[in-house]
């Protein structure tokens, strides 16, 4: 599997909130081509971090071409901060927990 990670400052909450529409809106179509997680987190009123978990790093490779870049330049452009670390990633899950319970696209 491999992970992206985004984290984002942004110059106010207004651009923060659009961006997070914006990559909801956006990951919903990579659940179609290996995306399996998204995780978003509030770290502060002007700060988010959003984790995304693939498949493989190809199908991460091919989403980042058609999309991920772009979505990386429209946040800069609103005047975010993003810092991005990835890398291949080991997960494990318990099985106790009741996934069905999640937000699903």
């Amino acid at each position: 599997m491999y992970v992206r990670v985004l984290q984002i400052k942004f110059p106010n909450e207004l651009a923060k909130k659009s961006v997070i529409a914006l990559s909801r809106n956006v990951t919903k179509d990579h659940f179609k081509n290996g995306l399996i997680l998204r995780l978003h987190t509030d770290i502060s009123s002007n700060s988010s971090m959003i984790i995304l978990l693939w498949k493989t790093r190809e199908l991460f490779e091919t989403a980042r071409k058609v999309f991920g870049d772009r979505f990386v330049a429209e946040v800069k452009e609103m005047g975010g901060i993003i810092t991005i670390s990835e890398g291949p990633s080991e997960v494990d899950i318990a099985k106790e927990i009741d996934f069905s319970k999640f937000n699903q696209f």
